[in-house]
């Protein structure tokens, strides 16, 4: 190939190599758009813990002896405040233990959650509620969102979360009596009873969120915008009324 081939060549090449790297750079046109979108998860905060939550430790206790914890937030009444950000229903179980049979001789005379009779809602008609009795009376499961949850004790009632008008703070009252029998009961002395109170809080129901049940919207007539709650978390369903 003589020189003026070879030149040819090259600048043919060298031509090629930058329609190559122009074609690589600017062979179309672009835009792009994005949005960053965010869950944030509520909270559930049942309040207070052992060892703040009332309780109460009695010696020397004798038929006729009579324990009242009548008033919210006064006596040895257990009090529940929901400090999340999410309302919950709450369970109770209670287990009792005794050494010589007094679980049989103490009479739960009154046992309220926010002001609601449970002894009427769970032992109706019953009119000397045992510790025994009771025990059994509170043992429960439930569901949720279609899963069984198992060892919760009983539905007593709920908590919302803070906020204006809200029902954030509820007390567990009672009033527990040594029965006398008018017999000799010398066989229960010295014995020790332990009485386990256990609450646990649980989430409502899932729900779907959409503008057409009425709980999301950006603010305005048309598309576009930031989408958010617009729901009272606190409002309930007939689904969050646990029969247990």
């Amino acid at each position: 190939m003589n020189l003026k081939k070879k030149m040819l060549t090259g600048v043919s090449s060298i031509a090629l190599g930058a329609v190559a790297v122009m074609g690589g750079t600017f062979a179309y046109f672009s835009d792009e758009v994005e949005a960053e979108s965010k869950f944030t998860n509520g909270t559930l905060n049942l309040q207070p813990e052992a060892p703040y939550l009332e309780h109460f430790t009695l010696t020397n206790f004798k038929p006729g002896d009579k324990l009242e914890a009548l008033v919210h937030n006064q006596e040895p009444a257990m009090v529940l405040n929901n400090q999340g950000t999410l309302p919950m229903n709450v369970f109770m179980k209670m287990d009792s233990t005794d050494v010589k049979g007094s679980k049989d001789a103490y009479i739960v005379k009154e046992l309220k959650f926010g002001g609601e009779d449970l002894l009427a809602k769970y032992l109706p008609g019953d009119t000397e509620v045992t510790l025994a009795e009771l025990d059994t009376a509170l043992e429960g499961d439930t569901t949720l969102n279609g899963n069984n949850i198992a060892g919760v004790g009983k539905y007593i009632g709920y908590l919302d979360a803070p906020g204006t008008n809200a029902s954030a703070i509820k007390a567990v009252t009672y009033a527990i009596e040594f029965k006398d029998t008018g017999l000799p009961q010398n066989d229960l002395q010295g014995d020790e009873i332990t009485i386990d109170f256990k609450f646990t809080g649980l989430q409502y129901e899932g729900e779907t969120f959409n503008q057409a049940n009425g709980n999301i919207d950006n603010g305005s007539t048309g598309g576009g915008g930031n989408f958010e709650r617009i729901d009272n978390v606190n409002e309930r369903t007939t689904a969050d009324d646990k029969t247990n």
